[in-house]
């Protein structure tokens, strides 16, 4: 199976709570290049069987437009993957969701820094880690009986 973890787009930096901060317009572009890079890796069935959206605005925006590309078959927002979600948990919950379906074959979760680069380390067999560019995108090869994967390919905005 294959977890696609993917940073949100450019946000505006000032003059809101962080939860409610929006993305400029190089962020919607960004996520809009990142959705048809994810369309293009995806092939033909161009679907995610998951997507787990982080409930800030920046990550739901980022989501709304990836899914212009590629279309998801259920979403759900989170609370846990919020920039200081714990990344523990979340690889618990993931493995969990993961066992109760095993026709899963990808799950997208969109989030924020720094917790994606902790989740992404906790994830990997060579607890490999990696600073996340906004809209970029690390694709985990996931291995469901070891509950670790490896990094198969990466996206980086131009």
């Amino acid at each position: 199976m294959k977890l696609i973890i993917m940073r949100h787009g450019e946000a505006n930096t000032f003059g809101q709570p962080d939860s409610q901060r929006c993305l400029t317009a190089n962020g919607i572009q960004q996520a809009h290049l990142a959705g048809n890079w994810l369309s293009q890796y995806l092939g033909a069935d161009n679907s995610i069987d998951l997507a787990i959206v982080s409930s800030f605005q920046r990550a739901k925006q980022t989501y709304q437009e990836v899914s212009h590309s590629i279309k998801s078959k259920r979403e759900e927002s989170s609370d846990d993957v919020i920039p200081n979600g714990d990344p523990k948990m979340v690889h618990d919950y993931l493995d969990s969701v993961i066992a109760n379906d095993s026709a899963l074959e990808y799950l997208l979760v969109v989030t924020h820094m720094p917790f994606i680069c902790f989740l992404l380390e906790g994830i990997t067999v060579d607890r490999c880690s990696m600073l996340f560019d906004t809209s970029s995108i690390a694709i985990v090869d996931y291995n469901v009986k070891t509950h670790k994967g490896k990094i198969e390919k990466v996206y980086h905005p131009q």
